[in-house]
């Protein structure tokens, strides 16, 4: 449902399935019209009160583990942005060529995922060759970091941890790209809405409209949620989505 466009997941979830139930209210009273009188209210409100509680909890697990989810990849993508910007900085410390060096690996590194990685994210691809191929270099003139002075040799320390930081933020990030919620959880959260509409549409009421307006509110609450849910369930994928405006903050900064 990820691949679906934002508008059209939302007009799914939370105008066409709520229409439908409406639709099938309408079917329901017509069929058996006695339901109307209410004389199962009693047993019918006892079970929906124990199926929409426990369909509410999970339904609210749901959403906010996806929302944490979501909020940790936005973190980790500024942890790789600040550890990236710590490199170009303190590459000030060495010889002009050697700083050369590293300022081109910084934006070599920034360019290829901004403009490589990224899109591969979003296709459900964990990670890119170019960007492999940048740390891999930027390892390697790190190696040749000069430590002839103790403010230098402290220095290369500093750049190492950055490295190590920036390689580790990289590999949380690439982690989010294939975690998402199990299908099974997605079946519960769908068969657990068709019950929990379903009881709300043989609850006794004597008010066609009333009861109309009551079913049709539950599925669109219903919606709303499955809604943020789905949308944000893969942190790189869809039009809610991580976007790399930190990395791009760096291009920004030290120029492309």
């Amino acid at each position: 449902m990820v691949a679906l466009p934002i508008w059209l997941l939302f007009v799914l979830l939370v105008v066409v399935a709520p229409a439908a139930a409406i639709g099938l209210q309408v079917l329901v009273r017509r069929r058996w019209p006695h339901l109307a009188e209410g004389d199962h209210n009693d047993v019918a409100g006892f079970i929906i009160a124990i199926v929409g509680v426990i369909y509410a909890v999970l339904l609210a697990f749901v959403v906010i583990v996806s929302w944490e989810q979501f909020s940790r990849a936005e973190s980790v993508v500024g942890q790789e942005a600040s550890a990236l910007r710590g490199l170009y900085r303190e590459s000030h410390a060495f010889p002009p060529d050697v700083r050369e060096r590293l300022e081109v690996d910084v934006r070599a590194y920034a360019e290829a995922v901004v403009t490589r990685e990224w899109p591969a994210m979003g296709r459900g691809e964990p990670g890119d060759p170019a960007v492999a191929a940048v740390i891999d270099r930027t390892a390697a003139d790190l190696a040749t970091l000069p430590a002839d002075t103790p403010v230098r040799e402290a220095y290369v320390g500093v750049e190492a941890d950055r490295f190590a930081e920036l390689v580790s933020s990289r590999s949380h990030r690439l982690d989010f790209v294939e975690q998402g919620l199990p299908g099974v959880l997605w079946v519960a959260l769908v068969f657990g809405g068709v019950v929990t509409v379903g009881f709300a549409m043989i609850f006794g009421l004597r008010s066609t409209a009333l009861h109309t307006i009551m079913t049709g509110s539950l599925a669109a609450v219903i919606g709303v949620l499955l809604f943020v849910a789905v949308a944000i369930d893969r942190p790189f994928a869809g039009d809610v989505a991580v976007r790399p405006v930190p990395i791009e903050r760096v291009l920004t900064d030290f120029g492309r």
